[in-house]
């Protein structure tokens, strides 16, 4: 599936959605909505179980909103509602997702980031993610504020926020807010290997499992726990989890096939 600056590729089980608007894959509203379009495409699609979002552009995985929409309170407004409904469906996507950060990741494009399940970051000494939207005098406002916290702890987040950071891959490992620093000779083919390991996986189970996660944060623990209890009894009786267990019983690898 093609649209003007997002095309959609399957490798057996794996989504990849390619991002290519040059010069620096800028975020506007209309690109935004490109991107959600393609997501809605993947969400009731079952031979998917799992999704790369990873860019054209060599050096840039999302260079940051385009500032120009920032101008006027009316595009603004659009904006911003753009940016919170795609990535609220980047992140409720029930399957795993994985951004391939193969270069400079900043603003929105680190809120972008931190919307998918992964990140996988290539470590060339020069590409960087972070939140530097302090230096125009403004404040990450898609998201940044609420998910960099929940990712890294309140410290860390209000560090990284306030003082505009700028981190390469080792140093956004070491904190947690990139999964992997990947050395570049590799990095496409660890992003792959990555995600076929987690389309390889019960794609229901993984699917409760994050709408779990993403509840914690939204909800009392006593609410948590007993929505937990019911989705875990669902799950239960799926195939993949009578696979699983039949598997751990006869001490062999099991074989599940997202049902």
């Amino acid at each position: 599936m093609r649209m003007a600056w997002v095309e959609v590729r399957r490798d057996g089980a794996v989504a990849s959605v390619t991002l290519n608007r040059p010069p620096v894959n800028a975020l506007d509203e209309q690109f935004l909505r490109q991107i959600e379009s393609a997501v809605a495409q993947l969400e009731n699609d079952d031979s998917v179980r799992a999704v790369v979002f990873r860019s054209a552009i060599p050096g840039i995985f999302v260079a940051g909103a385009d500032i120009k929409a920032f101008q006027q309170l009316e595009t603004t407004q659009a904006a911003i509602g753009a940016f919170h409904d795609c990535f609220n469906r980047i992140e409720r996507l029930p399957k795993p997702t994985v951004a391939a950060v193969s270069g400079h990741a900043l603003g929105g494009g680190c809120e972008f980031a931190l919307a998918c399940d992964f990140r996988l970051m290539i470590d060339d000494g020069k590409s960087t993610i972070g939140l530097p939207e302090v230096s125009l005098g403004i404040f990450p406002g898609a998201g940044g504020t609420q998910r960099l916290p929940r990712i890294v702890g309140r410290a860390r987040a209000l560090d990284i926020i306030v003082h505009g950071k700028r981190l390469k891959a080792p140093e956004a490992a070491a904190i947690g807010l990139v999964n992997e620093a990947v050395p570049p000779g590799g990095f496409e083919e660890r992003v792959m290997a990555y995600a076929a390991q987690l389309a390889q996986g019960p794609t229901r189970a993984l699917a409760v499992a994050k709408a779990n996660v993403l509840r914690a944060f939204e909800v009392p623990l006593e609410q948590g726990l007993e929505a937990e209890a019911r989705d875990f009894l669902a799950i239960v009786g799926t195939d993949d989890a009578q696979e699983g267990v039949r598997a751990f019983l006869e001490k062999r690898q099991p074989t599940f096939r997202g049902r």
